[in-house]
């Protein structure tokens, strides 16, 4: 639905353009990452993956702290600047979620969940860099054809089914 506002940006108020599409945005990655932790067993991910969870939080509040400092010249400490850390921050737990999710599962869908959720946040430090660092073409045709992409893995886990941790456990066995 965040995309499709392109449609009616002349329409609308700059400002009503801005928060419903960041929102909208943020609400999509909101559920993606639900989905993903529904079929993830945290008290699992945390007991086996202690150190994978110390170094995606490092990183995580590392390329938090970057994007900001590229956005931070163009923004003041308003609704916008809020808004754009909450973005980010939900942008990159995302990726976190659905990496652990992979290391968990190990399956074709969790690659798919992992593959998507990496193309969405480059795609988003991408545009990041697009809108305020240099309008360049390029970056922006590398923004939208790797959100395309991260569509494409989504739509190719959708297909497929979430098999139980034991029950890739025994295929591999079998194997």
């Amino acid at each position: 639905m965040s995309e499709l506002l392109f449609f009616v940006i002349d329409f609308i108020p700059y400002l009503y353009f801005y928060y419903i599409g960041n929102i909208l945005s943020m609400l999509s990655y909101a559920f993606l990452l639900f989905e993903i932790c529904k079929s993830v067993c945290g008290f699992h991910i945390l007991k086996n993956y202690k150190i994978h969870v110390l170094v995606l939080t490092g990183l995580n509040i590392y390329i938090a702290y970057i994007l900001q400092e590229a956005i931070n010249p163009y923004l003041e400490l308003t609704n916008e600047y809020i808004i754009e850390i909450t973005y980010n921050i939900t942008m990159l737990l995302l990726l976190s979620v659905s990496l652990l999710n992979y290391f968990y599962r190990g399956n074709k869908k969790s690659l798919f969940y992992f593959f998507g959720a990496l193309c969405i946040v480059f795609s988003e430090v991408i545009n990041v860099a697009y809108l305020y660092v240099a309008h360049q073409n390029a970056l922006n045709f590398i923004s939208v054809s790797l959100f395309l992409l991260a569509f494409y893995f989504f739509y190719q886990q959708s297909k497929l089914e979430n098999l139980k941790v034991e029950e890739i456990e025994i295929s591999t066995d079998v194997n």
